[in-house]
């Protein structure tokens, strides 16, 4: 659980992170909502979202030896969420990132930052299908390392092989998957907000057909 979830929402909605209407994602699905952490391209902003990352790290009791986040969105997140949690809650964890091609010369590899060795948290924007979060999992298991625990900012609770991806991680992998909100957060806080009331039907609505449940 997480004690700050309407707070979350609330920030998403005012710097425009989430917004309802109509969109194409990149699948070519409409979709009634969008969701980019991509707009927290400043200090302010990356400094309020990695500082909710660290809030619910330190609230749930994470236990892992690194934080590793795949490129390209994760690699901020992961980096500015270790300086959240020193920060905030003096807790001092190293970080390291993937390349999307393993470098030949110089510092040589696939990883950047700290060596890829003992309980790694992952941590991303958002769960969809699963892929992005099952891929830094094998990647981390090749080396030797493992995973305990997955955190995005939001589950956006869409079916992955056959069910809902965070679930599907979590049995095939036995890897808790964490999210600050979930799009059934963001369903229930626009039913008890008036302001939003007119995109209800359409996120039922998308909710039901794509089996977000």
């Amino acid at each position: 659980m997480f004690s700050k979830k309407q707070e979350f929402i609330e920030f998403t909605l005012h710097e425009k992170i989430l917004k309802f209407g109509s969109f194409t994602l990149k699948s070519g699905r409409k979709s009634p909502y969008f969701f980019n952490t991509g707009l927290c391209n400043n200090g302010k902003l990356l400094n309020e979202l990695s500082s909710y990352y660290a809030d619910y790290i330190s609230e749930n009791s994470l236990d892992f030896d690194f934080i590793f986040g795949p490129a390209y969105k994760g690699i901020t997140l992961c980096s500015s969420i270790c300086h959240s949690l020193y920060k905030n809650y003096s807790i001092n964890k190293p970080f390291a990132f993937n390349r999307k091609e393993e470098k030949k010369h110089g510092d040589m590899g696939k990883f950047v930052g700290c060596p890829i060795t003992g309980i790694s948290l992952i941590v991303d924007d958002v769960i969809s299908s699963g892929s992005s979060v099952v891929e830094s999992i094998e990647m981390i298991t090749e080396s030797k390392a493992a995973c305990s625990d997955v955190l995005v900012a939001f589950d956006r609770m869409e079916v992955g092989e056959n069910k809902v991806a965070a679930k599907e991680i979590t049995e095939k992998f036995t890897i808790k998957v964490h999210s600050l909100i979930s799009l059934n957060d963001i369903s229930n806080f626009i039913k008890s907000n008036s302001e939003y009331k007119e995109h209800i039907q359409a996120m039922d609505k998308y909710i039901l057909e794509h089996g977000a449940n």
